[in-house]
């Protein structure tokens, strides 16, 4: 992403220098070509190029519509917040619908305040036209033709990227299993071992899947089964060699030499299947999900639609910072707006969105401290501010994903960086967006602290609820196997798990951030194990009821499971809390290879022990 917005920005760039002799745009056309080549790069996500091409078109028809309208009211400064404020409504509300008008909400949101901070004039309204029509052309030439998606190439490079974390994750363990482990170590390796499923996961993601579920091909189904089981190694053989060392067999070394050589021969299997594999079986014309979604939620629960409680809570608190804004700066109030919509976006608690309005001052305040230096030691030369001002971008959205914070640092230094190429950059106005920055951080906090509120607490607790569902499911599907065709149902049933357990962790993240400290962690810890733990004894259900059904006596203990799952939804549950029931460490360990019984007879017990652990009526 951050390669294609680069050169995106960068082609809009030339081609607006290019044609400026014979047709030459106002200052608000060229302003708006700069931000919607971004959005156009950024928030256009859909599988397809056709859906992609869409998405644009309307995207382009919405923005152009909002500018207009600001324009036309420009005379009238509650006419302008007024219109921005229902653009901002909209914009939040129409995520209910999909990836395509997230996007098509964030491009009139993003039109709506350049333009309400520019004021363009009537007669510039056909340059901001052709300036949209360039941009998003550009943006699409680019995302399908100079650097298309290429799932088979992107597969493998993560599979790449995988194998190479496991090599040292396999390194990390043969080392800490002779000499002893540390603090250090140990989160060493989970941390390793969290980069490699995710990159594994990441591969399974670019194999096509159809509406119901299952793979669109043979060949990929074949590779998603080698990743799970290359998930599944690894699981086993990190889970062995943590266990202390008072709760290990004597044959503990052997036991976690013999697992790291499984998981090297796991390793093996799926790089040869991905090897194998033709680039045909990556390929996809899957547009998405074509569920209807309704217009309105339905009657009695339009408080509890996320969708409409967060439209409703951005744009108050855009109100309260259009505001405060208005009232330090009536030329750079927008700063604040656009803080107060920001910080909301991706977040599900008022927690969530705390974390992310620390992240955002905190990269706001280093960028301005960095950018006043370098862009007083730049001096507004042109060559040298171009190059920056790249490597910023660029580093801005590769950083995106990884840290709000970093993304936040890069673009605060590349605005300092433009304004002095603009001639008008002063301490004085870097340190007014810190403030209009703070402005909009503290009305959304105030709002999602008072106006509809999510705890943490309370969407963690949702979270965990799907995920108990999504076992469940696959308890169920286990239980009604016949043994035939099992491989593929089992397996999604097995990766919706994963998908609820990384709900869980975004849910319980605000609790586990830089911003929590000591005890506050302690618990969503506690939690997180316990959740891999049923996890991982999912994924070897899954994979050993893929070509059989269960006998007699292991569908009684699933049923029991399922029993305790159903019990502690009416008494609750809390996977946070201590226990009273013993520690999962005196359970006993998985050997790599033992006989499929040994393996479900495992996983079986491990589920309702932590099962027993997460029971309130087991607790305090």
């Amino acid at each position: 992403m951050a390669s294609r917005t680069l050169l995106t920005v960068a082609l809009v760039c030339l081609i607006l220098a290019a044609v400026h002799p014979w047709l030459p745009m106002s200052a608000p056309a060229y302003a708006v070509a700069m931000i919607t080549a971004i959005q156009g790069t950024v928030a256009v996500k859909d599988a397809t190029a056709r859906v992609r091409t869409g998405t644009r078109v309307y995207a382009a028809i919405c923005g152009f519509a909002v500018i207009a309208s600001i324009t036309l009211a420009d005379q009238s400064l509650l006419a302008v917040n007024t219109l921005l404020l229902v653009v901002i409504f909209l914009a939040v509300y129409a995520r209910r619908f999909g990836t395509r008008w997230q996007a098509i909400g964030m491009f009139a949101f993003m039109c709506g305040v350049i333009t309400a901070f520019l004021k363009p004039q009537d007669a510039q309204l056909s340059d901001i036209a052709l300036a949209l029509c360039i941009s998003g052309f550009i943006a699409h030439s680019v995302r399908n033709f100079v650097l298309p998606d290429r799932p088979d190439i992107d597969c493998r490079h993560a599979m790449k990227a995988a194998t190479a974390l496991i090599e040292k994750l396999s390194e990390q363990i043969r080392i800490s299993t002779e000499s002893g482990w540390t603090v250090a170590s140990k989160k060493a390796a989970i941390d390793l071992e969290e980069l490699a499923r995710d990159n594994v996961l990441l591969c399974e993601s670019y194999l096509p899947v159809a509406h119901a579920g299952t793979f669109d091909n043979e060949r990929a189904g074949l590779l998603a089964m080698r990743l799970f089981e290359l998930q599944l190694a690894m699981e086993t053989t990190l889970s062995t060699a943590l266990r202390p060392i008072e709760k290990r067999s004597s044959n503990c070394l052997s036991t976690v030499t013999d697992n790291l050589q499984f998981l090297a021969r796991a390793k093996e299997k799926a790089e040869a299947t991905m090897a194998s594999s033709p680039a045909h079986s990556f390929s996809t014309t899957i547009d998405g999900n074509k569920n209807q979604i309704p217009l309105v939620p339905a009657n009695g629960q339009w408080l509890d639609d996320k969708f409409l409680r967060q439209a409703i809570q951005v744009t108050i608190a855009s109100a309260f910072a259009m505001v405060g804004g208005l009232i330090l700066s009536p030329e750079r109030w927008f700063w604040a707006v656009l803080t107060a919509f920001l910080i909301f976006s991706n977040t599900q608690s008022r927690g969530d969105l705390a974390v992310r309005a620390l992240n955002r001052t905190l990269g706001t305040a280093i960028g301005i401290c960095f950018g006043i230096g370098l862009a007083t030691l730049v001096n507004g030369e042109l060559y040298p501010t171009i190059i920056l001002v790249a490597i910023c971008i660029f580093s801005a959205f590769y950083l995106s994903s990884l840290s709000y914070s970093a993304m936040t640092f890069f673009i605060t230094v590349a605005i300092s960086l433009v304004y002095g190429l603009l001639g008008v950059f002063t301490p004085g106005l870097l340190v007014l967006r810190l403030e209009e920055t703070a402005v909009g951080v503290a009305a959304g906090i105030f709002v999602s602290r008072f106006v509809l509120p999510v705890s943490t607490v309370t969407q963690a607790r949702l979270a965990m609820d799907g995920f108990m569902q999504a076992l469940d499911h696959l308890l169920e599907a286990i239980v009604n196997a016949d043994g035939s065709e099992n491989r593929a149902s089992l397996l999604t049933d097995a990766r919706r798990l994963d998908t609820e357990q990384a709900n869980v962790r975004t849910a319980a993240a605000p609790m586990q951030s830089q911003w929590a400290f000591g005890l506050a962690q302690e618990g969503p810890r506690r939690a997180m194990m316990r959740v891999s733990m049923l996890v991982h004894c999912g994924h070897i259900l899954a994979r050993e009821y893929a070509g059989k059904s269960p006998s007699a006596n292991e569908i009684e203990q699933l049923r029991s499971i399922r029993m305790e799952l159903a019990s502690q939804k009416i008494h609750g549950r809390d996977m946070s809390g201590r226990s009273r029931v013993a520690d999962m460490a005196d359970l006993p360990e998985l050997e790599v290879e033992p006989s499929s019984d040994g393996k479900v007879d495992y996983a079986l017990r491990n589920i309702m022990h932590v099962l027993r652990q997460a029971d309130i009526r087991n607790q305090g």
